[in-house]
């Protein structure tokens, strides 16, 4: 089945990576044959004072979208490309968006056959039921579907690349959906159709599904583990077993959260609170020496463990949690925390049901090697992940 169009010639793309507190956009040109080669590469932040505001803070959003277009096009033509922008790339990470997988079986008692009107019934039942439980979940009255992939298929309990045109009395699919207020998508539609024009191509996908299809493939020996993304306000989080995407979540405490409820037990301001960690960060300190300040931040990194944990207890079970967790480690607040759920000459290995597990950072520098030019725009490994995986369905790999 394919989601995505293809190219026949080597052109430009633009690629946006919309987080909770960030838009980074980078101009990409995808040859077959090739590693995907990054031509530019800009992070904008986002004001996030008013998040309380939903009004607020996608105003906020869109208009951040317009300042990365302008300032990445003036880019351009400084360096002097005067290339066409052939395609848009959307990801979409929370709490912009919201995803789901689920596995869908149907076995009958006599054969039949795979084709769109099977898979329509099965998946438009689906999403009308995770849009219910999205509702319920949130305050928002409407969701709509912005990307929709079968990411494994089995026939009979055999794994299947393409299951159409087949014919079965065992089907197994393993489906991601992902969603979006439809005050937002059709905001977004309209700004794309007045900023690149109806005929520009643009393909919406979940930030979830890039990183989960990069470290499938980064550790392809390994089918169960969990993957953890610390934003600015919220962090997320999938599990992955036998090979997909067996749970999804998120949770309203991300490096903000971590940072203020450490503050607040100090009668320091946030400028000194922050210049004690940076300056402990430098020194590679301990959190428990009490020099520097350096333990300020475990009120924070406490609470955050205890969100992480309660999140992922209701995903896995004590016989099904993966014993591997990998991160990306691309900031102060992020690689601090790293060092605590990762320190195991000091007993703090992080544990879950009593199960140890083993916790990896993944470096930017991992990233770079998939990439051409990658290493040239530091700090950005989320939409390098997207570019390799825009790059894999380009060359026909995913």
């Amino acid at each position: 089945m394919s989601f995505f169009f293809s190219k026949n010639k080597p052109s430009l793309s633009f690629v946006f990576d919309i987080r909770d507190t960030s838009v980074s956009l980078a101009v990409a040109r995808f040859e077959i044959g090739k590693k995907p080669e990054i031509i530019l590469c800009q992070n904008f932040g986002l004001k996030f004072r008013n998040t309380l505001s939903h009004n607020d803070y996608l105003s906020s959003m869109i208009k951040i979208i317009d300042k990365a277009v302008v300032s990445v096009r003036k880019g351009l033509v400084k360096i002097g490309n005067k290339e066409e922008i052939g395609a848009h790339y959307f990801f979409i990470s929370s709490p912009w968006s919201a995803s789901q997988s689920k596995t869908i079986k149907i076995i009958k008692d006599r054969p039949f056959d795979i084709n769109n009107s099977v898979l329509k019934q099965i998946l438009v039942g689906e999403e009308s039921s995770i849009v219910k439980s999205l509702e319920e979940q949130t305050s928002e009255a409407k969701w709509k579907v912005y990307e929709e992939k079968i990411i494994q298929s089995k026939l009979n309990g055999y794994k299947v690349d393409d299951i159409f045109g087949k014919r079965t009395s065992n089907l197994a699919i393993e489906l991601f959906v992902s969603f979006i207020p439809s005050e937002l998508k059709d905001k977004i539609s309209f700004y794309v159709d007045q900023k690149f024009g109806k005929d520009i191509k643009t393909q919406n996908n979940s930030c979830v599904l890039s990183a989960y299809s990069f470290f499938r493939d980064l550790y392809s020996n390994k089918n169960d583990f969990i993957y953890v993304d610390l934003g600015k306000l919220v962090t997320d989080i999938f599990v992955v077993k036998d090979d997909v995407i067996f749970g999804i979540a998120s949770f309203p405490f991300g490096e903000e959260s971590i940072i203020q409820s450490s503050l607040d037990k100090t009668n320091l301001s946030r400028n000194i609170f922050l210049s004690h960690i940076n300056i402990g960060f430098d020194k590679k300190f301990d959190l428990d020496s009490h020099n520097n300040g350096e333990d300020l931040l475990k009120t924070g990194l406490d609470l955050w463990e205890a969100n992480l944990k309660d999140s992922l207890s209701k995903i896995c079970s004590e016989m099904n949690v993966p014993n591997n967790m990998f991160m990306i480690t691309n900031s102060v607040i992020s690689n601090i925390l790293f060092r605590e759920l990762s320190n195991v000459d000091k007993g703090k290995q992080f544990e879950l049901f009593s199960s140890k597990i083993d916790v990896s950072a993944i470096s930017e520098g991992v990233i770079n090697n998939y990439t051409m030019n990658g290493k040239t725009f530091v700090n950005e490994p989320y939409v390098k992940m997207d570019i390799v995986f825009i790059d894999k369905i380009i060359s026909g790999k995913q």
